[in-house]
């Protein structure tokens, strides 16, 4: 795999391109717990900490799927610009006003989901053109799962750190910062700015007229909710014993994990394969997750995280061919952010959901909302695998 990736790399621009879209990941690691500290420590509740978080997710939830449409019809790099702008800047402004109305931190939470820079699911399309090889392209799938979880493990850990040691308005400011200047550098790239997207029919509904498509985003959306509870549970195992930087060290062990799930494990190309992969890790990340519910310290806590999140890059990158597999033509990016989003607007409903919940009782009942999204996702995985393999098994043939 190591010799797929350099040949990948290899490819002009492409380590620019790889770097950006890493960037960009670390700050998507990053800033929905820097955003749950600072609200948490600027208003002394975890409710109104998940609730801007929340607010987030749910932003990007909304929002983004349009961008990919404006991507997918005019081209990548003013769309990927303009969002990075105002997304660091309402990023910004939660810093300058955080003892202002909870509203108003909600609505700028929101606005800078909605204008996150969906450099991943452009990064993914320009794979497609760049990579010519079937063996490199689906080298490329790995190597996005691999940057997925780098920007989790660096992401966190590089949050909790700065909120130990300094103010946690610095983790957002910085999260703002390195969206804008990474997203800049990769819509400045040349293969970037050659992209267009194919000239056909969308529809109204554009990807969502696919059944095998809905199957993968509103499954994306019940693991989404999975995260959302494990980022506040985390927050709030770390806070209650004391150690608030921990939380991105239990965060990044999760991350971790899933790393070495993801370099391990391969993936057969045929779709029956294809589809027992993404049923069994579906169900992998479920049974991951039960541990966390042990009474143990932190520390412990932490190498659980770490043994949960070890199916989580494999289901991702089997996730991620299916989506390209089973997009509607003329609406790849588009397809790309709606799983995406749906995984954040899933992760905005379980912050929501897991800040008062923790408020309320303890961080163990975050993690029981974060088992049962990862249930939820695995039986609708498992009740739509005939839409699903049916729409891989017609992809392959073509």
């Amino acid at each position: 795999m190591i010799k797929r990736w350099r040949a990948v790399l290899n490819h002009p621009y492409a380590a620019l391109l790889v770097a950006s879209n890493l960037a960009v990941r670390l700050s998507a690691g990053a800033v929905v717990l820097s955003l749950v500290l600072f609200v948490e420590d600027a208003r002394g509740s975890f409710g109104a900490a998940g609730t801007v978080a929340g607010a987030y997710g749910l932003g990007t939830a909304l929002g983004s799927p349009s961008v990919g449409r404006i991507i997918d019809r005019f081209g990548q790099t003013w769309p990927l610009i303009g969002n990075a702008v105002v997304h660091g800047a309402s990023l910004l402004l939660i810093v300058a006003v955080p003892g202002g109305p909870l509203t108003v931190l909600l609505a700028l939470a929101a606005l800078a989901g909605a204008s996150r820079p969906p450099v991943p699911a452009c990064m993914r399309s320009l794979w497609i053109d760049i990579l010519t090889d079937e063996s490199e392209r689906r080298a490329s799938y790995r190597l996005e799962s691999v940057v997925l979880e780098l920007g989790f493990i660096v992401g966190p850990v590089l949050a909790g750190a700065m909120v130990a040691v300094l103010p946690a308005a610095w983790a957002v400011a910085c999260s703002a910062l390195v969206a804008v200047m990474a997203t800049i550098a990769f819509a400045a790239a040349p293969p970037s700015r050659a992209w267009r997207g194919e000239r056909k029919k969308r529809g109204l509904v554009g990807p969502l007229r696919s059944a095998a498509q809905l199957s993968l985003i509103s499954s994306r959306a019940a693991l989404g909710l999975t995260i959302g509870a494990l980022q506040v549970g985390a927050a709030a195992t770390a806070t209650l014993d004391a150690e608030a930087g921990v939380s991105g060290i239990l965060l990044g062990a999760f991350a971790f994990g899933s790393l070495v799930g993801g370099v391990l494990l391969e993936v057969a190309r045929d779709a029956a394969a294809l589809i027992r992969s993404y049923l069994f890790l579906s169900l992998a990340v479920t049974a991951g997750l039960v541990p966390l519910l042990l009474p143990v310290d932190v520390w412990v806590m932490a190498g659980l995280f770490c043994v949960a999140g070890l199916p989580l890059a494999p289901l991702n990158a089997a996730a991620y061919e299916m989506t390209d597999l089973t997009a509607p033509s003329g609406t790849g990016t588009e397809a790309r952010i709606w799983t995406s989003t749906a995984t954040t607007g899933g992760a905005a409903l379980g912050s929501a959901l897991a800040g008062p919940l923790v408020d309320s009782s303890s961080p163990r009942f975050a993690y029981l909302l974060a088992l049962a999204g990862a249930l939820l996702a695995a039986g609708i995985a498992v009740s739509t695998r005939s839409a699903l393999r049916s729409r891989v098994t017609a992809a392959l043939i073509r």
